[in-house]
């Protein structure tokens, strides 16, 4: 059909032809790019990439079980490898298809549905000069040797999809800083961090962009909801503290995303793991959980006061973090009233 075509011509502008025109199911085949930024140009003829035009997803068959951003929306691709212009594009074009008789007649309600969570706003694109880290490939020394002197190997580098951004002197700011991008349980980039790591003492330590941080849940694509969570502070303490949560901050309120999140859909216990100095800020939160289906399930985790999780790892190691884990232990009421 014609309006298949038309949005197969709309995604060839920055994947390139496909193996062979849309199937009536909307299937249809791409190179992948991230495979051929990965592993060479060579499989962009070897058509991994997976579209559906009809239901809006798409999915990378070689390296989405590696790269967690690809699979999903249709429009998180375009993010990824196309431009706002042709998001535009992509987006009108369905809308008035929407209204004709043909869809009507051809198409179910289903399909072709854009979920507005999906378009995501321009401040949570990565960063234009975000590279990924790769072990094949150049990489900045200075960044890699500010990841392994806090004791952040391959497996957590390519677990979080951690990257950096390369020197820009249109935006010195956002320069040569580790990144930790977060994904929303779509698999869709709804946040990220930038941590400088040249050391220069005049330099903002984290630069990142503007968010309404009550309405995100960092990487809530990685949490297990079935097994003990672990709320902490920030991404770095995220990164090495399994099946955690950062607050991006000490607060938890009750008309934070997180806190429904957690009433609704945590089935064990939640540890609140916060940097040594912040006691006050932890019983806060353990009295805004402990209560209604997550009574007696809330623990804390004591912490030396000149500690925090990311600080643990870096001295003790993976031990260090399952040590304190391990010692997650009920407030005493008195410290509650």
């Amino acid at each position: 059909m014609d309006f298949l075509l038309q949005l197969q011509h709309i995604l060839e502008t920055f994947l390139g032809k496909p193996k062979r025109d849309v199937t009536d199911n909307g299937q249809l085949q791409f190179g992948c790019p991230m495979c051929a930024e990965t592993y060479g140009e060579a499989e962009l003829s070897k058509y991994n990439l997976e579209v559906n035009v009809r239901n809006g997803k798409f999915n990378c068959w070689k390296c989405s079980s590696t790269h967690d951003e690809m699979h999903g929306s249709i429009t998180k691709l375009i993010k990824l490898y196309g431009n706002e212009t042709i998001l535009k594009e992509y987006r009108n074009a369905i809308a008035e298809f929407k209204k004709s008789k043909l869809y009507e007649l051809h198409f179910n309600k289903e399909d072709f549905i854009i979920e507005q969570d999906a378009f995501i706003d321009d401040s949570f694109s990565l960063p234009p000069t975000y590279r990924k880290f790769d072990r094949t490939s150049y990489n900045p020394k200075k960044a890699l040797d500010y990841l392994n002197n806090r004791g952040i190997d391959w497996d957590i580098i390519e677990k979080f999809n951690i990257g950096y951004t390369r020197y820009d002197d249109n935006n010195k700011q956002l320069s040569s800083r580790i990144v930790i991008p977060s994904y929303n349980d779509l698999g869709e980039i709804n946040y990220w961090t930038g941590r400088d790591f040249t050391m220069l003492p005049y330099r903002q330590k984290y630069f990142n962009p503007q968010a309404e941080r009550k309405n995100l849940i960092f990487n809530e694509n990685k949490i297990q909801w079935d097994a003990d969570i672990t709320i902490v502070e920030g991404p770095f303490d995220h990164i090495v503290v399994p099946n955690s949560v950062p607050l991006l901050g000490k607060s938890l309120n009750t008309d934070f995303e997180l806190y429904d999140k957690l009433m609704r859909q945590s089935n064990a216990n939640i540890n609140i793991f916060l940097d040594g100095d912040a006691f006050d800020n932890v019983v806060k939160i353990y009295k805004t959980l402990n209560h209604g289906r997550l009574y007696g399930k809330i623990k804390y985790i004591p912490v030396s006061a000149d500690l925090d999780p990311s600080e643990i790892f870096q001295q003790f190691g993976r031990n260090g973090i399952i040590q304190h884990l391990a010692n997650a232990t009920h407030i005493d009421n008195v410290l509650l009233l």
